[in-house]
């Protein structure tokens, strides 16, 4: 069954500035329903949130997967949750989070079915190098070599492609905190006993995540 068949997303393609005017207005009653105080009291009040969230910029997740809500985690999405040290915008999320923002926990959070991973486990990544997804194609160059580096244990483990991507997923986690805790901003905070860093893997089919790693100081 296809999302738009069931019905039950806020809004759609057809969708105009109207209706998100519209939809905000209702999101700000039930919020403010469930949480009277929180925009007059806290959220106007400047932001102190308790955790940096890493997510793929895939539209299934975010960090209200953790039952938060707005104030509580600073968030940096990006495809695949792909870490870079060389990403202005990955160094620069890293210390603001961790040395303006002063958060305690970094969460580096991957899912199943991912597109980019899916994309270098079908082969399909080339076919983006067509003049319109060539910075893409660049891209997922750290996913594909994240494939071909895993290709012969995965294949090994199992036939299923949803399961091989499953496995990928989990390797990806591990591969981009690994790179994270390389990055000064972090090696430092945490040596110094201020931050946990944590692994994470969502399940777009069940809403739940699993851990995947722990590193404290």
């Amino acid at each position: 069954m296809s999302p738009a068949s069931t019905n039950i997303f806020t809004l759609t393609h057809n969708s105009k500035l109207p209706d998100l005017l519209e939809t905000n207005e209702k999101w700000n009653a039930k919020t403010t329903e469930e949480h009277p105080t929180l925009f007059r009291d806290f959220n106007a009040n400047g932001q102190a949130p308790h955790t940096l969230f890493i997510g793929c910029s895939d539209s299934r997740y975010n960090e209200n997967c953790l039952g938060v809500i707005p104030g509580e985690i600073f968030t940096w999405k990006t495809i695949a949750n792909i870490v870079s040290e060389k990403d202005l915008t990955c160094r620069a999320t890293l210390e603001f989070a961790i040395n303006v923002l002063k958060v305690n926990k970094v969460v580096l959070c991957g899912h199943t079915d991912c597109g980019g991973i899916n994309t270098c486990l079908t082969h399909k990544r080339s076919a983006l190098n067509n003049g319109e997804c060539n910075h893409l194609y660049q891209y997922l160059q750290d996913l594909d070599d994240l494939y071909h580096e895993n290709k012969s244990e995965v294949m090994a483990a199992t036939k299923d492609t949803k399961l091989q991507s499953r496995m990928l997923s989990r390797l990806n986690v591990q591969k981009q905190v690994t790179k994270l805790l390389a990055i000064d901003t972090v090696k430092n905070a945490l040596s110094r006993g201020e931050i946990e860093v944590y692994g994470l893997l969502y399940d777009v089919g069940t809403g739940l995540v699993e851990q995947i790693s722990e590193t404290t100081a």
